[in-house]
């Protein structure tokens, strides 16, 4: 991956832009917005203005700075899962190296803590993985891989300005399915390969007792600090990354099925707005 310096003068970028500095083999974002599904991307199109694609990449760009410079690029992983996020963060990182990655798009609340509801978004503050495990001598012990943790200058600066604010709410054009207004909530996030969705699942009861503090549940964010991780590894690249999670259904409701089939839209939609909405803070205070 490309780590030097670049002409700005040659590349028309302002030599005041620090940020630009320092670019990828395609170019240069300050902002990644990555995406799972089909309907979280569309979302995130429609909240942020998405329109053109970089020049031979997927990757939707909102505005062109200078050559081959964006404020925010938008992307869609291949598949779901951890791995398929992994993979998208490196190609990200590889072709436009950008300072801050948003992973938006929904999830599944864990009922009962902290008044976690349909619709609300979860911030996460920590995340872990579930799935890697010993199993011997009649024990079932978690163990851990390093990775990177939600970017504390996001969450300490540019959350609270975000979630305080509130106009971001104002934007969503998705149709609530009941009574209500969504809430920002801040709390651990769990990563796996499984949908959790089944109240009576011996497994996922034994996962939620022994993550007692999650709020929410999905299957990409671990890839993310993981890929995160790694990237930060090169020199001079200090990459920083937010976990933004629409909840969609309540993983121990019987009607998990339903629910998400209902919800998931709005649920999207409401993760994009309050991402982009993230990311618009992020550029306001760079500039």
């Amino acid at each position: 991956m490309p780590d030097e310096s670049v002409d700005s003068q040659a590349a028309g970028v302002m030599p005041d832009r620090e940020w630009m500095r320092i670019r990828g083999r395609l170019g240069k974002a300050q902002v990644a917005i990555i995406t799972i599904l089909p309907e979280e991307r569309d979302a995130a199109k429609v909240a942020g203005g998405f329109e053109a694609f970089a020049p031979s990449t997927s990757c939707m760009f909102r505005n062109e700075l200078a050559t081959e410079v964006y404020d925010v690029i938008l992307a869609k992983a291949p598949d779901r899962g951890n791995t398929p996020c992994a993979e998208l963060v490196s190609m990200v990182v590889e072709r436009f190296r950008p300072e801050f990655i948003i992973l938006s798009g929904i999830a599944g609340g864990v009922g009962g803590r902290d008044d976690v509801a349909l619709g609300d978004i979860v911030v996460a503050d920590h995340v872990d993985w579930y799935e890697m495990r010993k199993m011997a001598g009649g024990k079932d012990a978690v163990r851990r891989q390093a990775i990177d943790h939600p970017s504390s200058y996001l969450r300490d600066t540019i959350v609270p300005r975000v979630s305080t604010a509130a106009s971001w709410i104002a934007g969503i054009t998705v149709a609530r399915p009941s009574a209500g207004t969504p809430k920002v909530m801040e709390g651990n996030l769990i990563a796996g390969e499984k949908v959790l969705g089944e109240d009576k699942n011996r497994y996922q009861k034994k996962v939620l007792k022994e993550f007692d503090k999650a709020l929410a549940v999905d299957m990409e964010s671990y890839g993310l600090a993981r890929a995160v991780y790694t990237a930060r590894g090169v020199r001079r690249y200090n990459l920083g990354y937010l976990v933004v999670r629409g909840i969609s259904d309540l993983v121990g409701d019987p009607e998990n099925n339903a629910t998400r089939g209902a919800w998931r839209d709005y649920a999207a939609a409401v993760a994009a707005g309050y991402a982009i909405a993230i990311a618009d803070e992020i550029i306001a205070a760079e500039s």
